[in-house]
């Protein structure tokens, strides 16, 4: 029976399924050498269109999950779910001037508002996610200092040797073009800097503490944009040299750029509590007066702020912890050493070092209150 519940649950897999189809045919079309038939426009249709929306719908309802806007894993499955919907819609729009208004190429035109806002939207959610992988700490560090500085010289230096030197041939391509040319250019060109900087910026601060069951989501999105910035450069080097067409290799980048993002938003799923209990648990604030009960919900609510709700469901399965939203209480019984051991651990499964460093600043809060017996070994 195909329920609402069932399709949710296999949202993934179809998305996966169609894709492959669609892959096929993009072979089918690409073998035949054609470039100007009904199948180069309406190719993208499903895959470029209908499938990211599809694809944000989803993400928008994942997104509760983590607390909507109120945790940084929020707001990432917000925003780029936000991004594969501009995305989707801009592509809808350029195949119907393609089907439609019988316009090969419709630039500038309505579908370059719905891809600025897609390029925007994608560049904050990966920034919130770099949040919830840990970046920020990492800083913080010499290293991430290097790094901060670095990563906008080789965004740059590299997007002009790929978009200016090898595309356009040394040239910025201004030449007889209007304005709003000239500001569409600019703007995704400054995206694609931009894109590539906040990529190798949080990626190279993240990769070794990066891990838990959320490793390969992350993974997946950051080669996603990868392909995409390749796209975008071929399409600038074709239209340079007046040999783009539909449904041509760079299409098919820019199509499995947008169908990573959708799986890897779909996939930082979990199975959690219900929403009534979650939403209890999210509301009250708890009055903890022994320093070990302090320090568990210093690193639950830090947790939250990372990656919202989730956090007081992933609490509430360790044994030990005993959280009463009526009481407006939280408590530790038995070892706190092994509870926090336990607490730390469920993090810990979800973004590997990245939680785990978020637990140990925590701790240095109380350092002076919990006795040394108390911590376990991996927040010393």
């Amino acid at each position: 029976m195909f329920t609402l519940s069932y399709i949710k649950q296999r949202t993934i897999p179809i998305l996966i399924f169609c894709y492959a189809l669609f892959f096929i045919y993009w072979i089918w079309i690409y073998s035949t050498g054609e470039t100007t038939t009904f199948h180069n426009y309406f190719w993208g249709l499903f895959p470029q269109g209908i499938f990211p929306i599809i694809g944000a719908i989803y993400g928008f309802f994942l997104s509760r999950k983590w607390g909507v806007m109120s945790s940084s894993l929020g707001r990432a499955i917000v925003f780029l779910s936000a991004s594969n919907f501009f995305f989707g819609i801009g592509s809808i729009i350029w195949i119907y001037y393609n089907l439609v208004g019988g316009i090969e190429i419709p630039y500038p035109s309505l579908a370059d508002v719905f891809w600025a806002f897609n390029i925007l939207f994608f560049i904050l959610g990966v920034i919130e996610l770099g949040k919830g992988m840990g970046a920020g700490y990492k800083l913080r560090t010499p290293l991430g200092k290097a790094t901060l500085i670095l990563a906008p010289i080789i965004g740059v230096s590299l997007t002009y040797f790929v978009f200016i030197s090898i595309g356009q041939g040394g040239s910025l391509g201004f030449e007889d073009s209007t304005p709003l040319q000239i500001f569409i250019n600019m703007y995704y060109l400054l995206g694609d800097v931009v894109i590539f900087t906040v990529i190798s910026l949080i990626y190279g601060l993240s990769y070794k503490i990066l891990g838990g069951k959320f490793k390969w989501p992350a993974n997946i999105l950051f080669i996603g944009a990868i392909l995409g910035y390749i796209a975008d450069a071929i399409f600038t080097f074709q239209e340079a040299q007046g040999t783009y067409y539909n449904a041509n290799i760079g299409d098919l980048l820019f199509t499995s750029s947008v169908f990573l993002s959708v799986v890897a938003v779909g996939s930082l799923d979990i199975k959690g509590i219900s929403s009534r209990v979650r939403e209890e648990l999210t509301m009250f604030a708890p009055r903890a007066d022994k320093a070990i009960n302090n320090l568990v919900l210093e690193i639950v609510q830090r947790q939250v702020h990372i990656i919202g709700p989730v956090a007081w469901d992933e609490a509430v399965k360790v044994q030990g912890i005993t959280i009463d939203a009526q009481k407006n209480s939280i408590s530790v019984t038995g070892d706190p050493k092994v509870v926090l051991e336990q607490l730390v651990g469920k993090y810990e499964g979800l973004f590997g070092n990245a939680s785990l460093e978020i637990c140990r600043e925590a701790t240095r809060k109380f350092i002076a209150q919990v006795p040394q017996e108390q911590i376990p070994q991996i927040l010393k």
